[in-house]
């Protein structure tokens, strides 16, 4: 299909003048993610009209709203087709058009979002993620809910995590923040490189943080296999022991010929020292040729799912494949 083609699919889409035939294919393919650079374009010019707009008629705010009706029409398009993941594009900048992005993850599995500059975050089960469209000379995202980062080498532009009263630093490493609300506790644990966790001062004397928050950004550096816990209650920053396996997170490289699920998941256990299991007969004898070269476990079991039409769930010590 090229790329002319999937252009006008999208802006009929948006238009709401598909076909059935044209919105089966529109759906089909904008769960492979084909179409998500066709969106983004369409999302793009409607930014530019605004900016032009903006610039050409600073005070005239009737023709700004109009011109975000098809915007926020994009936007919603999305969230209908793709219904188990919410991506929402929305304006932050008049004059330089910044998109931030903000990914949930409604699945019940592992979702992996690649950011602008290649570092990659893997969302557990209703997680959620923002960032901008292009990173400036900071790198900034926010987060909730629990995720891992593998965060590209950088040493010129800091990469910066705020998952909510606490400020995560890195240029170039992988770890785990756990940031879910009711709980406690925040946890950022260091799986390789080197890791600052803190609590700003302008962020920990929030209008809801009493007087006993700290008056002084506390600051703690992680190491690998070393994991800072924010106690919200306290509002006190401390080095913990690990309580988080970060096994599933270490890459293999591993090939499969014409082998059946049963022994997939048998020889996935004995890598991850994890109980990994398939329901069913079916499934179990289930044939799969694949090569997982340099990948983790959550991609491991993403592609296995995609491959067999199959899902999984997780629980602490067990993971299941199922119908």
């Amino acid at each position: 299909m090229n790329e002319d083609y999937l252009r006008k699919l999208v802006k009929r889409y948006l238009d709401k003048k598909s076909t059935d035939e044209e919105l089966e294919v529109f759906v089909y393919l904008m769960k492979q993610g084909k179409l998500d650079p066709y969106i983004k374009e369409a999302m793009d010019t409607t930014i530019q009209q605004v900016t032009a707009e903006d610039i050409l008629h600073p005070d005239t705010t009737i023709k700004r709203k109009n011109y975000f009706i098809p915007y926020l029409r994009i936007a919603a398009s999305i969230l209908l087709v793709s219904g188990l993941l919410t991506v929402i594009y929305f304006y932050k900048n008049k004059q330089t058009a910044i998109n931030i992005v903000s990914i949930k993850n409604h699945t019940g599995i592992i979702f992996k979002q690649v950011l602008p500059d290649g570092s990659q975050v893997w969302l557990n089960p209703n997680a959620s993620l923002s960032f901008p469209s292009k990173f400036g000379q900071l790198r900034e995202v926010t987060m909730q809910g629990e995720a891992f980062f593998n965060v590209t080498k950088d040493h010129k532009h800091p990469f910066q995590i705020t998952s909510g009263k606490v400020l995560t630093k890195v240029w170039g490493t992988s770890f785990r923040i756990r940031s879910i609300p009711g709980e406690n506790n925040t946890k950022v644990t260091v799986l390789t490189g080197k890791v600052s966790v803190s609590i700003p001062a302008q962020i920990s004397t929030m209008p809801e943080v009493t007087s006993a928050a700290p008056k002084k950004t506390e600051e703690l550096l992680l190491l690998p296999q070393q994991e800072a816990t924010y106690q919200k209650v306290a509002h006190h920053l401390l080095k913990t022991p690990v309580s988080a396996d970060l096994t599933m997170w270490h890459n293999v490289s591993l090939s499969f010929e014409n082998e059946t699920i049963e022994n997939v998941t048998r020889i996935l256990s004995k890598h991850y020292h994890l109980q990994i299991q398939a329901e069913g007969t079916q499934l179990n004898q289930y044939r799969l040729t694949a090569d997982f070269t340099d990948k983790n476990l959550a991609d491991i079991l993403f592609l296995i799912c995609r491959s067999v039409h199959t899902t999984y769930v997780r629980d602490e010590h067990k993971i299941t494949l199922k119908n």
